[in-house]
């Protein structure tokens, strides 16, 4: 029943985010297991409500990124966490990918969560559309997980807190455990917050989570007003880990709380060790640090998440456009309006940032669109909480219907189709769900793992540094190359024997996967064109655009399907290749009509936008 009397003071339990949201809102979520480990044992003895470890960007990040499987980062989590519930961030039917996926592949990737080691999710859609959500929310309490449902916090005409409030109701009958208020761009401020709380709490019977970031510079009062207006659980990050566009810090709430009726009773000597850690490790991944991470008061108006902001920094750097950020961010409210007052959230957050990128850097306000924009105005993304602006969704999708029903009802299965696809690279069931969600970067993934990436580090130097003297240092396996002006990103991806004077290095030439045979070195040239040839990285000598016929990308990216072959006769505005950029993938169109002469690209391939991919004439 719902609780009609005033809550009275209580302790206040704690979510700790540093090992997910935290890096993810400030480091573009690049943090290697091996850094996250170490602490955690530390962590476990603090006494958290939970930590969150999982899900979000980090499934795609460890594959895409990181060359690392994500399920063996939950089962290496979950071993050192003995007595503190792990805790995942779930898209609800975009499960952690950036579309909707069949019920099959939710349904299985909760269960496998779940024996794997998880124990809360926390569960949201990026449109507040809660069909959405019901296949997630049924197969957590199926396969004995404890569900966490949550609303999308967020301002706007459309807005209020009694209309959060009702959200908060279906959430209820839905059957969740905790209710979790979600402010994914900290746009929460201390008062709406107290007001939101007293009201749910007269409303529900649940225990409620407030979920903020600082980006705004509100997270700490914010989370205070909430707390004594009865809130159970906040989130919380360690101090090095905290602030700007992550949680608010962890020290600073148990301070203030101490000694107060709200008293954490968490250990602030543990909690030292694990800032501690984190001051360190954060070092190294300084180059994924953006500008935009910090505080910034114009968040109420762009509106835009931590984790949006340090991505899109990061993906404006590749496209050399980092100093259009402002005129991206400027963009998005815009964006946001066309598209019916979306919460900024993945996906949405990523549909329109990827949107409002494209409209600066071609210089048109959709001139190029995504894949997912189309099918976000087509529905199949849910109900947007607002109606879109008709005038965009004609110039989009012309005359095109828009579903009514739920999306995923009009998927099929999927996993078996995987399962066939994946073939022997899919060892596991858990590696068929990686494929299901990402095939592509899965793909990729199971080719270095079978070819043994990462190579084993050593456990221990070969001898030790004489006092006052470096020891011995590996060399390091990762590089930036300028050729030209062109940057190429080298990994070394491993070595095979040694065979007739000759060995096998694996290499990645940004993302793409090289095998060079080295007799006893290698040098690598630069092309007329100041590429690395031949066809290393998936880039060959491809002519510059000069026609009008010439096709080429919007930015730089990579070639995920090829629509047409030479011969086919085009008109102007057919899609013929789909990239991959900023995870979203784009349809470019020919730009006039005429035969298909040439085809200067291969799927896998990565693209520049002043190249001549097909040639129409």
């Amino acid at each position: 029943m719902p609780n009609s009397k005033k809550t009275a003071a209580k302790k206040v339990r704690i979510m700790d985010t540093t090992l997910r949201d935290a890096h993810q809102s400030l480091l573009a979520t690049r943090m290697k297991t091996e850094d996250l480990l170490p602490v955690a044992e530390v962590m476990d003895g603090i006494g958290f409500w939970s930590v969150e470890v999982w899900g979000g960007a980090t499934f795609d990040t460890c594959l895409r990124f990181l060359r690392e499987d994500p399920w063996e980062r939950l089962r290496a989590l979950k071993k050192a966490f003995k007595k503190t519930p792990l805790q995942m961030l779930l898209r609800g039917q975009n499960v952690v990918g950036y579309r909707h996926y069949a019920d099959d592949v939710v349904e299985r990737f909760v269960e496998k969560a779940v024996e794997n080691g998880m124990n809360v999710f926390r569960i949201f859609d990026a449109l507040n559309d809660f069909r959405n959500i019901k296949s997630s929310v049924k197969a957590v309490i199926k396969s004995g997980g404890k569900v966490e449902a949550a609303f999308c916090y967020t301002l706007g005409h459309i807005y209020n807190n009694d209309v959060f409030v009702d959200m908060a109701k279906k959430l209820e009958d839905m059957g969740t455990d905790t209710l979790c208020i979600k402010d994914m761009a900290g746009l929460l401020a201390p008062m709406d917050a107290y007001d939101l709380v007293s009201k749910l709490k007269k409303s529900i019977g649940l225990p409620i989570h407030l979920h903020t970031h600082d980006t705004s510079a509100m997270a700490v009062a914010t989370t205070l007003k909430a707390i004594e207006a009865g809130v159970d659980i906040v989130d919380c990050a360690a101090s090095s880990m905290a602030g700007g566009t992550s949680q608010p810090p962890l020290e600073t709430m148990v301070h203030i709380l101490k000694g107060t009726p709200h008293d954490t009773g968490l250990d602030l000597k543990l909690i030292g060790q694990v800032t501690e850690h984190f001051k360190s490790v954060r070092r190294k991944y300084h180059a994924f640090e953006s500008e935009y991470t910090g505080i910034d008061p114009n968040a109420i108006i762009y509106q835009v998440p931590g984790g949006m902001i340090s991505n899109l920094a990061t993906q404006l750097k590749e496209q050399n456009a980092l100093n259009r950020m402002e005129e991206v961010m400027a963009e998005v409210p815009r964006v946001r309006e066309d598209f019916g007052f979306p919460p900024l959230v993945t996906p949405s957050s990523q549909i329109v940032g990827t949107q409002a990128t494209l409209n600066i850097v071609t210089g048109e306000r959709y001139k190029v669109v995504t894949s997912e924009v189309k099918n976000y105005l087509k529905g199949l993304y849910g109900k947007p909480p607002a109606p879109v602006n008709a005038d965009i969704r004609k110039k989009i999708l012309g005359d095109e219907a828009v579903v009514e029903v739920r999306p995923a009802d009009l998927l099929e299965p999927e996993l078996e189709k995987a399962r066939k696809e994946a073939g022997e690279k899919a060892k596991t069931d858990e590696d068929v769900i990686s494929y299901a969600l990402f095939p592509k970067i899965f793909l990729e993934f199971a080719e270095l793992r079978d070819k043994g990436f990462p190579p084993e580090e050593p456990k221990k130097p070969a001898a030790a540094a004489a006092p006052g003297e470096a020891g011995p240092t590996l060399a390091p396996s990762e590089f930036m190359i300028n050729v030209h002006g062109e940057s190429y990103h080298i990994k070394v991806g491993g070595k095979g024997h040694k065979s007739e004077g000759k060995r096998p290095y694996f290499l990645w030439v940004d993302n793409q996967l090289v095998e060079v045979l080295v007799e006893p070195l290698v040098e690598v040239l630069p092309s007329e064109e100041g590429k690395i040839s031949p066809n290393v990285g998936g880039r060959s000598k491809r002519p510059k655009a000069k026609e009008p016929g010439d096709v080429t990308a919007p930015m730089p990216g990579a070639v995920v399907k090829i629509k047409v072959k030479v011969g086919d006769q085009v008109k102007a505005g057919d899609t013929v290749l789909i990239i991959e950029a900023m995870k979203m993938e784009n349809e470019v169109h020919t730009p006039v009509t005429g035969e298909v002469k040439e085809i200067h690209v291969k799927e896998g391939d990565s693209v520049n936008p002043d190249e001549a991919l097909v040639v129409v004439r």
